[in-house]
């Protein structure tokens, strides 16, 4: 429709007021802040100092964050798949106690949470150190007793494959007693007790055999006794685990507060961020930003209610406001596809109104089944409703939902239901005759099928691509009149609808046809040069006119991947009904019938809904923009209070 018109905004305030300023435009959601910029002319101004006040919303906030997944882990709350939404006054939520309430939770949360990865370490150890101890329950001596003045004891363990035996023996031919305590098809479990002086010797015989040392340094008492002390300190600590569990699963009634606070910081973060754009006096703040137009009204009317001075004006000569697009309830929900894109220049022409038409036709025709455009319209509008999305998600959500309509239409028009599957079912499974009124539908639709007459499908496309392109020349044709280029207009695009209305002519009379279509290029020789008074170049530039017949002829092509995309779809999921119905005897093949066309239709469905997405915007992007699009403006970034958890917050 249009890009709104941006007023600049200038606030002379008090700096007693300024956060009580920022949260009010902040409410209205329709005023950006800019970085004033300070200049050597205004020394009087310097930018508002609050270096404390930034880091510790930020650390309040990492708390918060940390404290919301574990109080989820043990709130009984019902669990939804979407994003929970509390409704709250601000105001009420700071005076009856709600946020220090669930301050206080947050920092008792962090706290237990603290408490149970001390708990849990300590479990894990002891279980580790039991589970060590298991096969050592028959030694009876304390296991930290491996020295004395002339001797020294090593426990370990060798692989199942180590012939213990042998080891024995080859180490008790010196003063060495070699005890096998345990045994089990991990590993031997030895007590190897030696002379000093013999230190050497054993470790290689042990080394050889493959044995593993293991340290029992913190265990001043048997296996036995140290199994049933560790055994009685991990019950005590998983009653302890269990206390703190209780107290979490009270606290994680506040939950809903805690969140609440999330976004009320998140919100002060976002106010503290904006007060480093400002300027400041000794008494007074400055603040510049942008407005736009049709919201006028309602920034004045709230900067009224305080005690300041403001200017709202036109953009100065050069300056590049922000681009805010605006557009009816169908075409907003497109305006995502056009800012993946750029969005346009501040002041030139919004495309969203005549794309998001040409979006829904093409995607329609790219994917036309009654069937998958069903599944799109139910999962997006579902979506909508389960999830309660943001706004950016719910549009694009909607969009989809539209896309899908589109679909359906299209899937009626060319006899698409998740491919042929009705007339499979009539073949296969009811031995019907599909040479019926009822089979001519489902196989056909109301007008032909793509699979069985591609050929007028390629046509229908290119139509629907000749009509794309021409649009988009229409376009660039208004926006040279609306700029007072109407000669530039009349001479560089008109005798390009000379030369394809004769081309469209050749169809019905080729005489007539020829004559129209030479008269267009001959036009083209000779206006394409418009502006230039040398008459060489100007011929040179009518020549490159004609030359860029082949650039329109390239982008026409383009349009031949609707029927690409068209029967890409058509055919998988004809192969999913081929393949389910062949084995759709008796009840196995009944149940992997629906169980393999389940599976076919939604892979078939999540991969050319992603192609058709694509490929419909590389037509917008490339072909249609190509033909007048304006690029580079800055999308208009309001300042908002923050809404993960919350809506409609008042200031």
């Amino acid at each position: 429709m249009s890009v709104s018109s941006m007023k600049r905004l200038t606030v002379f305030a008090f700096r007693a007021d300024s956060d009580r300023i920022l949260r009010a435009l902040m409410n209205l959601r329709c005023v950006e802040v800019r970085k004033l910029e300070l200049s050597e002319a205004e020394p009087a101004l310097r930018r508002l100092q609050d270096e404390d006040m930034l880091p510790r919303i930020e650390q309040q906030l990492s708390d918060i964050r940390s404290a919301i997944p574990l109080l989820n882990r043990y709130s009984t709350r019902r669990s939804r798949l979407g994003r929970i939404v509390h409704q709250f006054d601000p105001e009420v939520f700071g005076r009856d106690g709600s946020e220090q309430k669930a301050r206080e939770t947050v920092r008792r949360t962090l706290e237990y949470e603290q408490e149970l990865r001390q708990v849990n370490a300590e479990l894990a150890r002891l279980s580790a150190l039991m589970q060590s101890l298991i096969p050592w329950m028959d030694y009876d001596a304390p296991m930290n007793d491996a020295e004395t003045k002339r001797t020294s004891t090593l426990f370990g363990s060798c692989p199942p494959g180590a012939d213990i035996a042998l080891l024995q023996n080859r180490l008790e031919e010196g003063a060495v007693c070699c005890e096998l305590v345990s045994a089990d098809r991990t590993a031997s479990y030895l007590c190897v007790t030696f002379l000093r002086e013999e230190r050497e010797r054993v470790s290689a015989e042990l080394a050889a055999a493959g044995f593993v040392p293991a340290d029992f340094g913190e265990v001043s008492l048997p296996p036995e006794a140290a199994y049933a002390k560790a055994s009685e300190e991990r019950g005590r600590l998983e009653q302890e685990l269990e206390t703190t569990q209780e107290k979490l699963r009270e606290l994680a009634e506040s939950l809903e507060l805690v969140e609440i606070l999330c976004d009320v910081e998140e919100t002060n973060r976002t106010v503290a961020l904006l007060r480093q754009r400002l300027a400041q006096t000794d008494r007074c703040t400055v603040l510049e930003g942008w407005v736009p137009g049709f919201t006028q009204d309602a920034v004045e009317e709230k900067l009224n209610q305080f005690e300041c001075a403001f200017e709202l004006d036109e953009p100065l000569p050069g300056e590049e406001p922000p681009v805010l697009l605006r557009n009816n309830q169908f075409a907003m929900n497109f305006e995502w596809v056009v800012g993946m894109y750029a969005y346009p220049k501040y002041g030139r022409y919004d495309p969203t109104f005549i794309m998001s038409i040409f979006y829904f036709i093409i995607f329609g025709l790219m994917f036309a089944d009654v069937g998958y455009g069903l599944l799109l319209v139910i999962g997006c509008v579902a979506g909508i409703r389960l999830m309660h999305p943001r706004p950016g998600l719910r549009r694009m959500l909607t969009m989809f939902a539209y896309c899908g309509v589109s679909a359906t239409l299209m899937g009626v028009l060319f006899g698409g239901w998740f491919g042929d599957l009705p007339i499979a079912m009539m073949e296969n499974l009811f031995g019907a005759s599909v040479d019926t009124s009822v089979g001519h539908f489902f196989g056909s639709g109301l007008w032909f099928n793509p699979l069985d007459d591609p050929m007028t499908f390629l046509i229908l496309s290119l139509a629907v691509g000749g009509l794309h392109l021409i649009t988009g020349m229409v376009i660039r044709f208004v926006i040279l009149c609306r700029d007072g280029k109407a000669g530039e207009a009349i001479c560089t695009i008109a005798p390009y609808w000379v030369l394809f209305g004769g081309l469209a002519t050749l169809i019905f009379d080729q005489t007539a046809g020829m004559i129209v279509s030479i008269a267009g290029g001959v036009l083209i020789l000779l206006l394409n040069g418009y502006g230039v008074r040398n008459p060489f170049k100007r011929l040179l530039k009518g020549l490159g006119g004609l030359y860029g017949l082949v650039s329109y002829a390239s982008d026409l092509l383009s349009y031949c991947r609707i029927l690409a995309l068209c029967l890409v779809a058509a055919v998988i999921a004809k192969v999913v009904n081929i393949s389910t119905m062949l084995g759709a005897t008796g009840v196995i093949g009944m149940l992997a019938m629906v169980v393999i066309l389940i599976a076919g239709h939604l892979l078939n469905l999540a991969i050319n809904v992603l192609g058709a997405f694509v490929h419909t915007a590389r037509l917008q992007y490339l072909e249609f923009f190509g033909k007048f699009y304006e690029e580079g403006g800055e999308p208009f970034d309001p300042a908002v209070p923050a809404d993960q958890y919350t809506e409609q917050v008042r200031f």
